[in-house]
């Protein structure tokens, strides 16, 4: 089970987007995002501890890939990826995991947020903000071996 469980934190952290046509203002924006970021996470409620993440955004065409890993004390070592784009057919910030899954982002100022809720073993939601030079994850779970508990994950990732 604790297995699944990094599987669930590692998917509320996979979000990426399909194919779109950006505008300069989106696509520069988003190449503010390109860069290495590291850093590290906290999990408290039922489950505690700590892990380290890296993440890596590269340009892609009109949009930005990434590929992480974060290596969870109790859970190990669990890969994520994706692709986010913005497209302007629907005005929006899309990401696109490699299942297909799409998440649509909102931009406020100088970020863009992404909120997934998501169902299976476990249910839960999982909040990505990104700044240039910033981003965090906070996802809450509940946790599927302890009755009424639940998991919440902070992590602060910066280049």
């Amino acid at each position: 089970m604790i297995r699944s469980l990094s599987l669930i934190l590692v998917a509320a952290l996979a979000l990426g987007a399909p194919p779109a046509f950006a505008g300069k203002a989106e696509t520069a924006f988003m190449g503010k995002l390109v860069g290495t970021y590291a850093g590290k996470g906290t999990l408290t409620g039922s489950r505690t501890g700590t892990f380290d993440c890296t993440l890596t955004m590269k340009a892609k065409g009109d949009g930005i890939s990434y590929r992480g890993k974060c290596d969870v004390e109790e859970f190990g070592s669990q890969s994520f990826s994706g692709d986010i784009t913005y497209n302007d057919k629907a005005g929006r910030y899309e990401a696109t995991s490699p299942t297909g899954t799409t998440t649509v982002g909102s931009k406020s100022g100088s970020s863009i947020s992404f909120t997934t809720k998501f169902r299976g073993m476990a249910s839960g939601t999982s909040v990505m903000k990104m700044v240039a030079g910033k981003i965090t994850v906070d996802t809450t779970i509940k946790d599927p071996e302890a009755k009424g508990g639940t998991i919440k994950s902070h992590i602060v990732m910066s280049k």
